[in-house]
């Protein structure tokens, strides 16, 4: 990895084919918010890092689901979509669907995404069975979020995903006012 040896850092933006942001279901219920249809997710808690510095709005994303399989939430792609901002300071003000208050209170910082949940996700022994074993969320899945794939990487992942949803438009902030 010619740019990690030339920066320190596993990811850079010449290089970036998707961020990947990861659902560990025995933290946060994801079984609860499928359960109630819902096949969206608009935000997502990222750790403060020189990565969320990079994440900027249209960025593509990957959601993944860790953890050992429970409840048939096995390891791999369940949602495609895009960064819709930039990274953020968060403060959680209910605990949600995190499984535990401590969890909902660790939340510091978010980024808002338009993520549509697949109807069947691409689960990790299938992108292993095509070859694809090398990803950062498949060497170290317990990293904090968010992890990432190279453009390369995500070529080699797309073939066994279906359309990737177009971007959403940039939301314009309202032009400030002023007043004599």
């Amino acid at each position: 990895m010619a740019a990690e040896a030339s920066t320190g850092r596993a990811v850079e933006r010449e290089r970036l084919g998707a961020w990947v942001l990861k659902c560990n279901p025995s933290l946060w219920d994801l079984r609860a918010l499928l359960d109630t249809g819902e096949r969206r997710l608009t935000s997502w808690a990222v750790h403060p890092s020189y990565r969320t510095r990079l994440v900027a709005p249209g960025d593509r994303v990957l959601f993944w689901v860790s953890g050992d399989g429970r409840d048939g939430l096995h390891r791999g792609v369940w949602g495609l979509g895009h960064t819709v901002s930039e990274v953020e300071p968060w403060v959680e003000s209910s605990q949600g669907l995190w499984r535990s208050a401590s969890d909902a209170a660790a939340v510091r910082v978010r980024v808002e995404i338009e993520v549509r949940l697949l109807d069947e996700p691409v689960e990790d022994a299938e992108l292993r069975a095509a070859g694809i074993g090398g990803l950062e969320v498949q060497r170290q899945p317990f990293m904090a979020n968010p992890s990432f794939v190279t453009r390369d990487q995500l070529e080699a992942i797309e073939p066994l995903l279906p359309e990737w949803p177009t971007a959403p438009a940039a939301q314009e902030r309202p032009t400030p006012t002023r007043t004599a």
